[in-house]
């Protein structure tokens, strides 16, 4: 047989009624079986089973046409679906063991025939050969029902265009003020000076001590410096201090709010939509409590969005004054990169796309942004190292590498001696395999820390180097799964971790909690404690699941042909992107807090169409 005609029978056999149905049997029962074999997963099943739900209803609400297979769309959606149920797998690998698990205790249960024990090994073969085929297809099948539904429906939606008379200044002083009435209402009731981490107490440290180090970001230490000093030299009260960056940090959160959906308003958008996002920023409990909470992660997170938002109105011209945009756009790239470690990764990143989609026609701006990356590094190495500001060590820029090969060692024998004594020169291997945690790379890091060899290890770099490649090409699979564990809760669909902190740390500097009304303060607790173990709010926690839908948005403005729209979601995949190389912790929900302020104004942004008024690039 031909190859043409093999190709033309294997057509005919696609386009054909019997194909047909029983494509449809197929497609039912594999989605159905995705969701019932992920019931035995350690993330967050309700997002599955909502994911599993909506594209039960997609494929209800798509055309089924038979030659829509052969459409280059459909293939490249069924591309995308495919990777999609396959990172989902991939996340999932230790599935086959809790079923596997499940299966042990029925037969220990009910039979003493634990000799069966013995052919356990054949079992696991046996379940996972079974099992992948249903989970790969009916992951597929269920993410292309939802991509074809957003490309038959939503691609084409574009919001209706309504007249307002108020002034875009009014209505961002209304916002900006009940955000930050609401937040400091909150804060002084419930929670003064603020919520005050571990880490909040080791900058106070840094301020009272005068001992700086840029472990946390130098210039956030000394922008909550300024608020601290005027507490101690002129109320001679630190909690005062505190409380007024608690109030500066609710400001500045409310205004990159209220900048978001005053652009909303200048884009004519629905004022019912408007009400819901500004109620969505008030009410969530993250964005109350990370307000007044003293970590890097919120002022870098709004500047994220100050960011998203100044580009969407300076690419869209939206506003009276592009310069303006341009201006806050500059400004918040400064907070991108000053804030976090990470900030200067996720801006080299910008730079890098915005060259490459808009480099002739924004070659400007391009320029401009270039220069806040430079004068960025700058800043942050030339400037601190001449006054002698303590970078973050080693083994905190080496985290993952860290858990990789402390992984190897846990899972492998034939690790050699010479490897072995390369290793006990910085951390003890057997203490390494004991302290070793699959998800956080603290305690390694920590136990090197207190082993006092690091100094060996930044004297030996090159040498470290040469055994963490010579691990990975000897064990990749002990490398691939430690990768897997210490960063799938940023691209999976969300894992119980904590959240949100609400405590004063213990410290010996003064700072202490005050309550005015203890009904305030637990009800907070209350009410977040609802997002954390009530299903159905779970979602809206869930790191994973808004990585999805920000991967969404993308999709949806590439298949509009509008790189406006692509543009405006790179921050925040540049951002999940930085942690899938580096997080020191697998689901840290500060960390993507970005994706969460971010996301309701792209998902609006997204099926703008421009107006008369505004324009439209």
């Amino acid at each position: 047989m031909t190859t043409a005609n093999f190709k033309s029978k294997l057509r005919s056999f696609l386009l054909s009624d019997r194909f047909t149905d029983l494509h449809g049997v197929i497609q039912i029962i594999t989605m159905f079986s995705w969701l019932i074999l992920l019931s035995n997963t350690s993330a967050l099943y309700v997002v599955y089973l909502m994911i599993g739900l909506v594209g039960f209803w997609c494929r209800s609400q798509c055309s089924h046409q038979p030659k829509a297979i052969f459409f280059q769309s459909e293939r490249r959606n069924l591309i995308i679906s495919f990777i999609f149920s396959l990172v989902i797998i991939i996340a999932n690998y230790d599935i086959y063991r809790t079923m596997l698990s499940s299966i042990i205790q029925s037969i220990a249960s009910h039979t003493s025939a634990y000799a069966f024990v013995s052919h356990f090994s054949l079992l696991t073969r046996m379940i996972a050969l079974f099992c992948f085929p249903f989970l790969l297809l009916g992951g597929t099948y269920t993410a292309f029902f939802i991509l074809r539904f957003v490309s038959e429906k939503l691609t084409p939606f574009t919001w209706n265009h309504y007249s307002y008379n108020s002034s875009p200044r009014r209505v961002f002083l209304q916002v900006f003020l009940a955000l930050s009435f609401f937040y400091s209402a909150v804060m002084f009731l419930g929670f003064y000076p603020g919520v005050i981490s571990k880490d909040s107490v080791n900058q106070l440290t840094q301020i009272v001590t005068g001992h700086y180090t840029n472990w946390h970001p130098f210039y956030h230490t000394n922008l909550i410096c300024v608020f601290v000093s005027v507490g101690l030299k002129v109320f001679n009260d630190i909690n005062f201090g505190v409380a007024l960056y608690s109030l500066f940090s609710i400001m500045f959160v409310s205004a990159a709010f209220a900048y978001g959906v005053v652009t909303l308003y200048q884009m004519h958008i629905n004022k019912k939509l408007i009400t819901a996002v500004t109620l969505f920023y008030m009410l969530m409990p993250h964005h109350i409590l990370y307000s007044f909470t003293m970590w890097k992660d919120v002022l870098f997170s709004a500047s994220v969005l100050l960011f998203t938002v100044s580009a969407h109105r300076y690419f869209r011209k939206i506003g009276a004054s592009s310069q303006i945009n341009k201006a806050i756009l500059i400004l918040s790239g400064f907070g991108i990169c000053l804030f976090r470690g990470n900030g200067l990764i996720v801006l080299f990143i910008l730079v890098v796309l915005l060259a490459i989609r808009f480099g002739k026609t924004r070659l400007k701006l391009c320029l401009s942004l270039a220069g806040v990356l430079a004068v960025s590094l700058i800043l942050t190495y030339p400037v601190l190292n001449y006054f002698h500001i303590e970078q973050a060590d080693t083994a905190e820029l080496s985290s993952l590498p860290l858990q990789q090969i402390s992984r190897t060692l846990v899972e492998n024998d034939d690790i050699t001696d010479e490897q072995l004594a390369l290793i006990s020169k910085v951390a003890d291997p057997d203490v390494l395999r004991k302290v070793y945690n699959p998800f956080v790379s603290n305690p390694v890091k920590d136990l090197i820390r207190e082993s006092g060899h690091q100094d060996y290890l930044n004297q030996h770099k090159s040498e470290y180097v040469g055994l963490y490649f010579k691990l990975g090409l000897t064990h990749p699979k002990s490398y691939f799964k430690a990768w897997i564990d210490q960063t799938k809760g940023y691209w999976n669909g969300g894992y119980d971790h904590w959240r949100f902190s609400y405590l004063c740390f213990p410290n010996e500097l003064g700072v202490k909690r005050t309550v005015a009304l203890n009904p305030v303060q637990k009800g907070i607790y209350g009410y977040a404690e609802l997002f954390e173990y009530f299903y159905p709010l779970q979602p809206f926690v869930s790191i994973g699941l808004h990585t999805w839908l920000i991967l969404l948005i993308a999709f949806i403005g590439k298949r509009k042909k509008d790189r406006v729209t692509v543009f405006l979601t790179a921050p925040c995949v540049a951002i999940i992107f930085t942690h899938m190389i580096g997080s020191p912790v697998f689901s840290e929900f500060r960390y993507a807090y970005a994706l969460f302020c971010c996301l309701p104004f792209l998902a609006i942004a997204a099926f703008w169409k421009g107006n008369k008024t505004t324009g439209n690039q």
